[in-house]
């Protein structure tokens, strides 16, 4: 969902990122790293720590005055503002950088209008809690969303399911990121309760980009092992 940094061409088709760009990557070779093409770039990575940052140091510097931690939360919008501009003006693919935008608008609008920073983090929280369940349902019903997302990455659909093997394998890949979405969900849930602000803000961060690229290249390592594999005759 993001172009390469320093692209200056015409926009072009979105490119996958997280999952489905791993399991795309296992099919075909780029001059990006898979795991670099996954969080969608240097540009993405920026995107994705920078306005949450901000916020954490805007806020503990000036959160504990009144009316301050609003300014915390407006330069964290304007920075999502600015990198969604500086693809524009790059002629860039702009959906990471929308989706950015859009999220810390509505989270600071749910925490300005309800007058509470901590629902600065709401959003993140259901989406969390709505990825975890998602992913743990498909494990239970048998379809592991590791192996969907793989499988049409690599334009293969749903074969994966006719090896025990695979399976097996989607399966627990698919455990990861559960156990990724519940940590997260275990240890700021708490804090939001609790109206931490602050801790709030250093926990999303730390719980962020940190502890989702272990998970992305263990996750890496697994489907570029499977593939290489020599081809099983195993079926359900």
């Amino acid at each position: 969902m993001s172009a390469e940094v320093g692209e200056s061409k015409p926009a072009k088709k979105s490119e996958a990122t997280g999952l489905a760009a791993l399991g795309a990557a296992s099919a075909r070779t780029g001059t990006q790293h898979p795991l670099l093409r996954a969080m969608g770039g240097v540009l993405g990575i920026f995107e994705t720590v920078v306005p949450g940052l901000i916020f954490l140091v805007v806020y503990t510097a000036t959160g504990f005055e009144p009316g301050m931690p609003w300014l915390a939360i407006i330069l964290s919008v304007a920075a999502a503002a600015g990198f969604t501009l500086w693809r524009i003006i790059r002629r860039q693919v702009l959906t990471q950088a929308i989706a950015g935008f859009v999220t810390v608008g509505i989270s600071a609008a749910l925490a300005i209008f309800s007058n509470r920073p901590e629902n600065n983090f709401v959003i993140g929280l259901w989406t969390n809690a709505g990825y975890g369940t998602a992913f743990l349902i498909s494990v239970l019903v048998g379809w592991p969303l590791a192996g969907l997302v793989v499988g049409f990455a690599r334009q293969e659909g749903t074969a994966w399911r006719a090896n025990k093997h695979h399976r097996r394998v989607f399966t627990g890949v698919t455990l990861l990121w559960v156990g990724m979405f519940a940590l997260r969900l275990i240890v700021e849930v708490p804090l939001f309760l609790a109206g931490e602000v602050a801790a709030l803000a250093a926990t999303k961060l730390a719980l962020g980009l940190p502890l989702y690229v272990p998970v992305l290249a263990i996750s890496w390592l697994v489907i570029r092992g499977l593939y290489r594999e020599k081809p099983s005759t195993q079926v359900s």
